[in-house]
């Protein structure tokens, strides 16, 4: 279940986690324990933004929600990518 949510955070844009869950047909609690292991064994690099962004807004999928509430960002690290590309 590890990898599959991996794939999905690698392959994605932009994502949620309702999102993840309606496709692997879980819990977004468990969506939310399967992303802290993955953070935890290095696989993703969490940010958690700035109040004042430096991103590119008009490229930014949550763009139009960040002024509203902090969102936090995950990033597949280089240790992410290997696996996924040895999974291949």
């Amino acid at each position: 279940m590890l990898k599959e949510v991996l794939r999905i955070m690698n392959d994605s844009q932009g994502f949620s986690k309702s999102s993840i869950a309606t496709d692997l047909n879980i819990s977004e609690d468990m969506v939310d324990e399967l992303i802290s292991q993955l953070v935890r064994m290095g696989y993703l690099s969490e940010d958690l933004g700035s109040p004042s962004c430096e991103s590119l807004c008009k490229s930014c999928a949550f763009a139009k929600l960040c002024h509203m509430k902090p969102i936090k960002m995950y990033t597949v690290s280089q240790k992410g990518k290997d696996l996924l590309e040895n999974l291949n």
